[in-house]
């Protein structure tokens, strides 16, 4: 597979090998109360997320009146006031803010607030005008997969490139909400990873963190998880989101699986050497011999000693075997290079 290379996210990056960037999906749970959203920043930012997402849109510019989208969106936007309010205090607090921009006018006005990047929700994966403008502004873009196959991801990606957009990530997402656990397939993150040559994370719509972690050992570079203050409320996306308390497990548990994951190398190093002073093997003497007497399996053995005394490792028993003895070896006795005969 080519390497892939890792892209920008504000002052942060993201890519293989670097720290997974976990962003609390806001969304629309503040549902349209600017103090709620502000809650919920600070709420992220204790929780320790790195970035903080809205989804900022015309609900007229987006959705025929009388669709349940139109009804839940009227009710809940911001204005470009509150907006710049939320990212201001985001990277007060140490966050990267974006949002999720629906149509052509607001990413105008968003592109204004400087996002750490532009965000491409899986609804949007067919808008390529809005696809080709977000690229255009030269910010990196997270691009949602869900309701789409390889087809309609390269089509997507193509219309990124034509207006020579490179810094592009990729979330494999499942646009059911809440999405059951057979739906998930975060194996597909590799695929589109192999397939597109760009950094693939996972946009969770699952229930609880569980899976936001197993994406981190399937190789997700960013955790997009929905949020809200309280997600027993009816409605917008608080069904599907986790607390305060839950995001900050959530972080808790993908840091932790970060330090498992650990290093790529397969090494010996730390506590291990002196784990393989004391456990590993070395060749010995099964009884007592003599001066000149062979070395063969019947009076060699190979058992663990005491550190101190360690001898040659069981690996070299193909060049002694035969070997002789330069001086009688006690029962228990460790071999080394000099107790053989030339």
């Amino acid at each position: 597979m080519q390497e892939i290379r890792p892209i920008p996210f504000g002052s942060r990056a993201i890519g293989p090998g670097l720290p997974v960037v976990v962003i609390a999906e806001v969304g629309v749970n503040h549902e349209g109360d600017p103090a709620t959203c502000l809650r919920l920043v600070e709420e992220a930012a204790r929780a320790g997320a790195d970035a903080v997402k809205l989804q900022t849109l015309d609900a007229d510019e987006n959705y025929v009146p009388g669709t349940e989208s139109h009804a839940v969106f009227s009710r809940s936007q911001l204005t470009p006031e509150a907006t710049a309010a939320v990212f201001d205090l985001a990277k007060s607090l140490g966050m990267e803010a974006l949002t999720t921009c629906g149509d052509l006018p607001t990413l105008a006005w968003v592109e204004a607030l400087a996002p750490a990047a532009h965000k491409i929700s899986s609804g949007l994966v067919t808008h390529l005008p809005l696809i080709r403008a977000a690229a255009a502004t030269g910010r990196p873009l997270l691009l949602s997969t869900g309701m789409c196959g390889l087809d309609l991801a390269r089509q997507a990606v193509k219309a990124v490139r034509e207006v020579g957009g490179r810094n592009l990530c990729l979330l494999q997402c499942t646009s059911v909400y809440p999405a059951p656990p057979e739906s998930l397939h975060l194996r597909a993150m590799a695929t589109l990873a192999r397939e597109f040559g760009v950094p693939a994370g996972f946009s969770d719509h699952s229930l609880g963190y569980e899976a936001a972690v197993l994406a981190v050992a399937a190789g997700a570079v960013a955790i997009e998880k929905h949020f809200s203050l309280d997600p027993s409320r009816p409605g917008f996306d608080h069904r599907l989101s986790v607390d305060p308390d839950g995001l900050r497990d959530l972080v808790a548990a993908v840091r932790r699986a970060e330090t498992m994951l650990g290093s790529a190398a397969k090494d010996c190093s730390g506590e291990q050497v002196d784990a393989a002073r004391r456990y590993l093997r070395s060749i010995v003497a099964r009884r007592d011999i003599a001066a000149g007497e062979a070395l063969t399996l019947d009076n060699v053995g190979f058992m663990r000693t005491l550190p101190e005394k360690r001898g040659l490792p069981p690996g070299d028993w193909d060049a002694l075997a035969g070997r002789r003895a330069a001086r009688s070896l006690q029962r228990y006795e460790t071999i080394r290079p000099e107790d053989l005969a030339d």
